[in-house]
């Protein structure tokens, strides 16, 4: 009996211990399908990050990507500085998580770099002597442009960054590898992206003391954390990060990874500027290179990684300095420096270097921007715990916004001269367009973005003055209006509303006290001429062309034709791409990635090209004449504008520029728009057409129904060779002047004795001269002027006779 129950039991316990195996074996296995189908969804994350470029596939807003075209001056040295800015390394063993690589040979420089299409495996940039871009070969083919991975501007859409190079694993110092390592994760290089002995005396410390100690987190999470993930605290979020590491390690070097890291590190805030990776980090808080920081400055900022905060050597001093001392230790501990060496550290001052936002920050007005007009607007992330928003590539070309912050800061030094002394601060307000696609290439707010955050290009309403006036008289061509007809420069009093009067004077109170051609009142900027315009075209057709136009509607009453209705400097300069864009307008665009856009027609191709001829001459003998024939074999075209503030908006046939100096408490400025905006105006677009040729622009493309009429601009009649002044000017073919000027040189005596038939005595008309590629006054079905000779009449007395050619209907 004791025998049976023995061998029962036996079995039972046999059964229970298989089965028991058999439930283990079970739920390891489920466990490890688990594991591996985990591990494949997470690589495939990684893979489809590292697929479409590991820099630039991350959330974070990014300029435009740069386009390489021969003819742009750029020098090798200049083109590393931007390739490295880029995510392009100088290692021909460059990894595939980089944009590529690059080298420098010669006269050269080859590009590598790590696209999907293969094409071109190498890219090779020749330059001349004169530090252009003289031939660009992709594989041996020559090409006529290349365009580069973008730069990043942020990588929080609310946080402002500053200018960062990518760094590889070798411009690295050894003595910040190891200050980092010993203090975020001594194991880092031998372990497989796990720390699990790092794990568990991060779980005993947290009761303990944190003196020498390390977080959970190895440097591979860290860099999950940072680049992959959203920032919530939950089980589910820190098992994608364990998990999303141990598949990095499996796809990057070591070497890599920790790049990486130290690339993407955020190390705090100084002033506006949120610091980001050891590079920038070394130049904003020392002033120094990376590569030139000393063993104290690089365990300062090994320190800051675990609160960048808690210390900031330049809020919490003293907090920073023992964490340094902290780091020192722990590098005792690893071996890296002695016992002395580290006392002797401890010992040093912690000392940070002067720092200028203005100059490490990048167009933070502009990040506001596309933050304001984006579609999420606020950078808030998604609410999966992987970050699944797409980079934002924006129209901001940075060699253009860096002309542009140049320029501006040039000019506001002068007027601080002036200004400072009566205790005053101008403002400044600047942005550049592509007319054609409305693409905002350049924006500065204000002259400090740390001591004020409006920008002044958007948000900031103020009379825009005479750079009103193209669209009074675009109104008045759109009614037929011919841009020769005559106005009176002489004081004037209208009569509005039956009852009111108005009495404009122009700038300075002078008058010629002549008549004068419709384009002229444009090109000197005269107000009773403009005003006289706007009544005759009718006030309320000019009201309705600027709100075409995208302006505010002004008010239908006279002082309208003088720019007193406030406007944003966006809204003149995308009103002005108007007229640079055949009479189409298109909306400011700050993404890259965004369909392209229908234009509006709002005025004629033809009245847009007049109103161009008008102010080219502004700049050729107008109020702009100080920008003529500073940037050669460009057509210029632009106005000045003097309210109580200083502007000018100009373009070539490819940009379009606005520019506006006044005092935020709208105080009178004293300077007209040609002393104060238009410097500013002229140094950038002198350097963008340098620097980028095919901003330019020999000519403005001419639309059909155009003549070039040489004229006598005292009369608006085609001039002869007697004529004191000539004028070339761009009238409709309807409207051209079929007759020449009499004006000068035709009134004489005949002696009695000479035969009026004499051929000798005849006064030939010269035909006006026409300029190249431009078309000629055609014959049609008018009455042309042949020739004008002397004659006599019926009673014998000698008269001046005009041969006519007409023909017939």
């Amino acid at each position: 009996m004791r025998l049976c129950v023995r061998l029962f039991v036996t079995r039972l316990q046999t059964r229970k211990a298989r089965f028991t195996i058999t439930i283990f074996t079970l739920a390891l296995i489920s466990l490890s399908v688990f594991f591996v189908n985990s591990y494949r969804s997470y690589a495939k994350i990684v893979d489809a990050r590292l697929a479409r470029g590991y820099l630039i596939s991350r959330a974070g807003i990014y300029a435009a990507p740069r386009t390489l075209r021969p003819g742009q001056r750029l020098s090798p040295e200049a083109l590393a500085v931007a390739l490295r800015r880029a995510g392009y390394l100088d290692d021909e063993n460059a990894s595939e998580i980089w944009n590529g690589s690059f080298s420098i040979r010669n006269d050269a420089v080859e590009i590598r770099p790590n696209n999907s299409g293969g094409y071109p495996s190498v890219l090779r940039v020749s330059f001349d002597s004169d530090g252009r871009i003289a031939q660009l070969t992709g594989d041996e083919v020559t090409l006529d442009s290349f365009t580069l991975a973008p730069e990043s501007l942020t990588n929080d859409p609310l946080t402002k960054g500053g200018a960062r190079r990518q760094l590889n694993f070798k411009d690295i110092p050894p003595v910040l590898v190891q200050a980092i390592t010993s203090i975020e994760d001594r194991r880092f290089f031998d372990h497989p992206g796990l720390d699990l002995f790092g794990i568990a005396r991060a779980l005993l410390r947290n009761a303990g003391d944190e003196r020498l100690g390390q977080g959970g987190s190895t440097i591979t999470q860290q860099l999950v954390k940072n680049t992959y993930l959203t920032p919530e605290r939950t089980l589910r979020r820190k098992y994608a990060e364990a998990m999303l590491a141990f598949t990095i390690e499996r796809r990057l070097s070591k070497e890599d990874i920790f790049a990486l890291y130290c690339n993407e590190i955020y190390l705090g805030q100084r002033g506006v500027i949120a610091v980001r990776g050891v590079d920038q980090a070394a130049r904003v808080f020392f002033g120094k290179e990376l590569k030139d920081l000393t063993l104290a400055e690089a365990a300062t900022l090994a320190g800051m990684i675990q609160s960048p905060s808690r210390y900031s050597p330049v809020r919490h001093n003293d907090a920073a300095r023992a964490r340094r001392n902290t780091v020192l230790g722990t590098m005792v501990r690893d071996g890296f420096i002695s016992l002395a060496t580290a006392a002797a550290t401890a010992k040093e001052p912690l000392a940070t270097a002067e720092f200028d936002p203005a100059r490490e920050s990048v167009a933070p007005y502009f990040i506001d921007y596309v933050n304001r007009v984006s579609d999420s607007g606020t950078g808030v992330p998604p609410v999966s715990h992987v970050q699944d928003a797409q980079a934002t590539v924006t129209t901001l070309d940075l060699d253009l916004q860096q002309l542009a912050a140049t320029a501006v800061r040039k000019q506001l030094e002068r007027l601080d001269k002036i200004y400072q002394p009566r205790g005053l601060t101008p403002q400044v307000a600047f942005v550049a367009l592509d007319p054609k696609t409305g693409n905002v290439l350049a924006m500065i707010g204000g002259r400090d973005y740390a001591e004020s955050q409006m920008n002044r290009v958007t948000d900031a309403q103020r009379q825009p003055g005479s750079v009103f006036k193209p669209f009074v008289y675009a109104a008045a061509l759109e009614s037929g209006m011919s841009p020769l007809r005559m106005f009176k420069d002489a004081p004037q009093e209208f009569t509005y509303d039956r009852r009111f009067k108005y009495r404009p004077a122009n700038y300075g109170g002078g008058f010629s006290m002549r008549d004068v051609p419709m384009r002229t009142g444009l090109i000197k900027s005269l107000n009773v001429v403009t005003v006289d315009v706007a009544i005759q075209t009718g006030l309320v057709r000019v009201a309705n062309t600027a709100q075409q136009f995208g302006l505010p509607r002004p008010v239908p009453y006279p002082a309208l034709a003088l720019g007193t209705t406030e406007a944003t400097p966006l809204q003149i300069a995308t009103a002005y791409a108007a007229f640079a864009n055949g009479g189409s307008i298109i909306q400011p665009n700050v993404f890259a990635q965004t369909e392209t856009v229908e234009p509006v027609q709002v005025i004629q191709p033809t009245t847009a090209f007049v109103i161009t001829d008008m102010l080219e001459g502004v700049i050729d003998h107008g109020t702009a004449r100080a920008a003529r024939g500073l940037i050669p074999k460009t057509a210029l075209a632009g106005k000045t504008g003097t309210s109580r503030d200083g502007w000018f908006v100009g373009y070539t046939p490819n940009l379009v520029c606005a520019v506006w100096i006044g005092f935020d408490d709208n105080k009178q400025l004293g300077l007209t728009g040609a002393e104060s905006a238009l410097p500013v105006w002229t140094e950038f677009m002198k350097s963008a057409v340098d620097l980028r040729p095919e901003l330019g622009g020999k000519s403005f493309a001419e639309p059909d129904g155009i003549t070039i009429a040489e004229i006598d601009p005292e009369t608006g009649e085609l001039a002869t060779s007697r004529c004191p002044t000539h004028e070339r000017v761009a009238i409709l073919t309807s409207q051209a002047p079929r007759s020449e000027c009499f004006r000068h040189g035709f009134y004489f005596d005949l002696p009695s004795d000479v035969p009026a038939d004499d051929p000798t005595v005849a006064a030939r008309s010269q035909p006006p001269r026409v300029p190249k590629n431009r078309q000629k006054s055609p014959t049609g079905d008018s009455a042309l002027l042949r020739d004008t000779r002397v004659d006599t009449d019926k009673r014998g007395r000698r008269v001046l006779v005009n041969e006519m050619r007409v023909t017939g209907r």
